[in-house]
């Protein structure tokens, strides 16, 4: 049961709240969640650098996956989450955002189906968004 939960996690796309507190350490995640809602930039580069950082997550996932379901006791995964979540962060970074403004994206695109709709497309076709 435990594997499983975790396991959703890793696959969640986003970053967890140990991320986003490593950054935040001052403010609560709903308050900076709120702080950063309102703040996000959603120009068509930040979401191209989003749709870019989203993919990379899902290798990461994907990766540590087979790792977490090896793990052999509870606190093997952990360890494997931690990592893997160390890895997402690096790849948002990699991306060229933080990981607050890719926290942030993600919860607008949740919130707003056109602008999930237009990250799915700029994911589906990179290329064509470059300008």
């Amino acid at each position: 049961m435990r594997k499983t939960y975790l396991a959703a996690i890793l696959a969640g796309l986003t970053l967890s709240g140990a991320a986003l507190a490593q950054q935040t350490a001052t403010e609560t995640p709903a308050q900076a969640a709120a702080a950063q809602q309102r703040t996000v930039d959603l120009s068509d580069a930040n979401l191209l650098k989003f749709s870019v950082a989203m993919d990379s997550i899902q290798k990461v996932g994907a990766e540590y996956e087979s790792k977490f379901q090896a793990a052999e006791t509870p606190e093997q995964a952990q360890q494997v989450q931690q990592e893997a979540q160390a890895e997402m962060v690096k790849a948002v970074e990699a991306a060229g955002l933080t990981a607050d403004e890719y926290n942030a994206i993600a919860q607008q695109a949740q919130q707003d189906e056109a602008l999930r709709n237009k990250i799915l497309a700029m994911a589906k076709n990179p290329a064509s968004n470059k300008g």
